[in-house]
């Protein structure tokens, strides 16, 4: 079970980091950029399953006595896209602070 919470973890991280970075680049704007990244996670943990297939717990050889509860999977797939989302947020960060990123007043279309 842990191996799938691992795997499930690691791939919200790369989804929260990806939303994150794509959301900056079209907005521009930091706080609007997490304010649509937290709503993406909200959403997509109210309508994601938070149950583990039995057959894929059998095929990776687990317990279906080691299934975490649904609250415990929302919660770290939530955590994982926020971390995520931090570490694209970094990213950012040292870019402009590095001077790679474009003005914010620069307009549509100009290099």
């Amino acid at each position: 079970m842990i191996r799938i919470l691992l795997v499930e973890t690691l791939l919200f991280a790369l989804l929260g980091a990806i939303a994150f970075r794509l959301l900056f680049a079209f907005i521009r704007r930091m706080a609007i950029a997490w304010a649509i990244s937290v709503l993406l996670i909200v959403v997509i943990t109210i309508f994601l399953s938070a149950s583990v297939d039995p057959q894929l717990l059998h095929e990776w050889g687990a317990s279906p006595r080691s299934v975490f509860p649904a609250i415990v999977l929302r919660a770290v797939r939530a955590a994982a896209w926020l971390l995520g989302s931090l570490l694209a947020w970094l990213a950012v960060r040292k870019r402009k602070a590095l001077g790679m990123e474009p003005p914010p007043n620069l307009p549509p279309g100009d290099l």
